[in-house]
């Protein structure tokens, strides 16, 4: 009988994995397939004809012509492309007989798409309800103790209702983006016990908090090891405000981290498509909130990396097509496949070092 339970239990969590990859692929998948639909969006725009769109990549399982387009869904679930015809065919506009103004819009709408997306879904998470992130600069919680468990950290420092005023001298004020950032600095110079007051019963009461000194990434729920009164969901109009400002905070960060690119530091911290499937997964498996987060700073990832000046993102196919401007013509085919096929080798390169790297990180993770 344990057996059999054992099994179930084992079949139960072997499904939720599954389950969390297949989520996981259908929301990186979502994120390029909306980039795509940036470039198509402003094809359509300006006319020009596009043969191919397609949902994944490789064998068309399936097809369906709408307008002069042929949709599809192919085979490979990771991925997805627009084809845009270069030169006119059969009256309709190619890429190469548009302006310049023209070109620049089609290949700053993949990068915008990105954006837009990020926008959208953080907005709509601030309206249905902010979910928890150790990432995140906002806390979706307020300085009051809702429940404590026996086995907490702090079960002898708090108890249910007490009301956070201060924590190592330094006011509350009925926000718990504040605790956070006093805990965060807290586990950084490894401080495990800080001075704190709160309220309880209308009378203030000097305590000892004491923070969970594991130095994974954790809520403020989690450090604390107690559960905290939840915000409600913002308003529409809030909502949206706080999305732009969100997916902005995030814009910002990822460009100052680009600084240090070739630093020891942060190279350590760039992640290869095995690490960012695997860390997507294990965030799907929090919950689809969480996921979204997730697949929203995602998504701002790869509309800046478009930015990079190489053939194979939009960046080199604006290089490109600004230098044939200022020429007055086109490159040659050959030039523009030598420009290419060092681009594929040195994304190649790069995707097999750091999928190298993941692998590595994942079996220590898991086995050593």
């Amino acid at each position: 009988m344990n057996i059999n339970i054992l099994s179930i239990a084992n079949l139960q969590h072997s499904f939720s994995i599954l389950c969390s990859i297949a989520m996981s692929l259908l929301g990186i998948t979502s994120i390029i397939v909306f980039h795509e639909f940036g470039h198509f969006i402003f094809c359509k725009l300006f006319k020009v004809y596009t043969p191919t769109f397609s949902i994944g990549i490789g064998k068309k399982l399936y097809k369906k012509m709408i307008g002069d387009t042929e949709f599809c869904i192919s085979a490979s679930p990771l991925g997805g492309y627009v084809e845009i015809a270069t030169e006119a065919t059969a009256g309709k506009k190619g890429f190469n007989s548009i302006n310049y103004f023209q070109k620049f819009l089609i290949m700053l709408g993949g990068i915008g798409f990105n954006m837009l997306f990020a926008y959208i879904v953080l907005s709509l998470l601030f309206f249905i309800g902010m979910p928890d992130s150790a990432f995140m600069p906002y806390e979706n919680t307020l300085p009051q103790v809702t429940f404590i468990t026996n086995t907490s950290i702090n079960q002898n420092s708090l108890q249910p209702q007490d009301v956070f005023l201060s924590i190592q001298d330094q006011a509350i004020n009925q926000k718990a983006e504040t605790i956070k950032e006093i805990v965060n600095k807290a586990s950084s110079q490894n401080l495990t016990e800080l001075s704190a007051t709160v309220q309880r019963n209308n009378k203030e009461k000097h305590i000892t908090l004491h923070l969970n000194p594991d130095k994974k990434p954790m809520t403020l729920e989690q450090r604390l090891e107690i559960s905290l009164e939840r915000k409600a969901p913002l308003t529409l109009t809030a909502s949206i405000s706080n999305g732009i400002l969100l997916t902005h905070f995030y814009i910002k960060t990822i460009f100052m981290s680009l600084q240090g690119l070739f630093s020891a530091q942060n190279s350590q911290a760039l992640a290869g498509p095995i690490m960012t499937l695997a860390s997507s997964t294990k965030v799907a498996q929090k919950g689809l909130k969480s996921l979204l987060i997730f697949l929203a700073i995602i998504s701002i990832n790869l509309g800046i990396m478009n930015l990079l000046p190489l053939p194979i993102f939009d960046g080199g196919q604006f290089v490109i097509f600004t230098i044939e401007t200022l020429l007055g013509r086109e490159m040659s085919d050959s030039v523009k496949e030598k420009i290419g096929s060092f681009s594929w080798f040195l994304i190649l390169g790069l995707m097999i070092v750091f999928s190298i790297k993941d692998i590595y990180i994942l079996m220590h993770q898991y086995f050593i």
